[in-house]
């Protein structure tokens, strides 16, 4: 399975999950608390901090849960039917979720501040439903750019083919990783990964520019905290990695390192809500997930984040992190079932790349 969505292979469970307590957020009143399935780390830390403040207007506790990524989501839910109310899914993930039939409806109707506060375009990404009830309330773009040290580094970089300059050779870090290689490859050569997974010679020509970017690169990484050291340690002179990482690496004292968004565009992560099919609590969530989207709410959890949540008009503190698009097209989404029949046959030409 991928490895590409925060360790999404990982399906291990470290023990049974205890029942969330209360009653059903449908026709039994309120329940006492619901609970939430999320990637843990800073993502997690911030939505506690956010999901707090409503448990204290609400008087429902938030219980909190984090695991390895989309693949461990997908092994607690059906092994755990009823146990979590909300889980936060890549799209990767929601598509699995789908084709498992494990996501129940989102009623956007009882979500006027997601309708009303996030960008429509956001609201209607490649693989959010955009009809009156869905499954997917989108949060917030986690773009795949490359960060540089602008002390080593005496030029300004814009673009994909800025990394085949011939001064950086052994000098770049790329994600170990066959979507990421060969989405960030395609934009690279003019085109996207669901073009190439269709077109032989499409996906010749981006294993064509593979080999080019190989030529530069010394190392490629398994984890963003590898990529980031390699950065910090002046190991790397450009790395592909997350604009958020660049933004806790500033944020760290390390001000010379600055994130490109390349002008051919990016792979994109995601993170988004979904409700379980089998939880019994969605008018809870529902009121949740409504709280959460008032616009200073949003403001709030994007802040802590350090990601972008696609608000109307965003202010400056949103606009100005690294992950932050003007518009959609900037990003690129796979269409998974195109893609994911294509992943061991991209692993394979990837491995073939790395053996030069």
């Amino acid at each position: 399975m991928l490895t590409a969505l925060g360790g999404a292979g990982a399906f291990g469970l470290a023990g049974c999950i205890g029942g969330s307590g209360g009653g059903s957020g449908s026709g039994s009143g309120k329940p006492d608390s619901i609970r939430y399935l999320g990637w843990g780390g800073n993502t997690q830390d911030s939505a506690k901090q956010l999901f707090e403040k409503w448990s204290e207007e609400s008087g429902v506790k938030v219980q909190h849960t984090s695991a390895g990524g989309d693949s461990e989501f997908i092994s607690r839910l059906k092994q755990n039917p009823g146990e979590f109310d909300l889980v936060n899914f890549s799209s990767y993930g929601i598509s699995i979720a789908r084709n498992e039939d494990l996501l129940g409806e989102i009623d956007f109707s009882k979500l006027p501040n997601y309708t009303e506060n996030m960008q429509e375009a956001f609201q209607n990404a490649p693989y959010v439903k955009s009809d009156e009830k869905s499954d997917t309330v989108f949060r917030d773009p986690v773009t795949q750019g490359y960060t540089y040290n602008t002390d080593e580094v005496d030029q300004e970089l814009t673009s994909w083919g800025d990394l085949l300059n011939e001064q950086f050779t052994d000098q770049v870090a790329l994600r170990d990783d066959p979507l990421s290689r060969f989405a960030n490859a395609a934009l690279a050569i003019g085109t996207n990964i669901n073009e190439i997974v269709n077109d032989d010679a499409l996906y010749q020509k981006t294993i064509e520019r593979m080999k080019q970017e190989h030529r530069v690169v010394f190392k490629y990484w398994g984890s963003g905290a590898q990529a980031i050291q390699l950065l910090r340690e002046g190991n790397a002179m450009i790395a592909e990695i997350w604009g958020g990482r660049t933004l806790a690496l500033q944020d760290a004292g390390y001000e010379q390192m600055k994130y490109v968004l390349p002008e051919e565009g990016t792979f994109v992560l995601d993170e988004n809500y979904n409700i379980p099919k089998a939880s019994e609590k969605s008018d809870t969530v529902h009121e949740l997930l409504n709280w959460s989207y008032k616009r200073e709410n949003a403001i709030e959890l994007s802040t802590n984040l350090g990601y972008p949540i696609m608000i109307k008009d965003p202010p400056k503190e949103i606009q100005n992190m690294p992950d932050y698009v003007d518009s959609i097209d900037q990003l690129s989404w796979p269409t998974w079932n195109d893609v994911l029949p294509s992943l061991d046959q991209m692993q394979r030409d990837f491995q073939k790349v790395k053996q030069g």
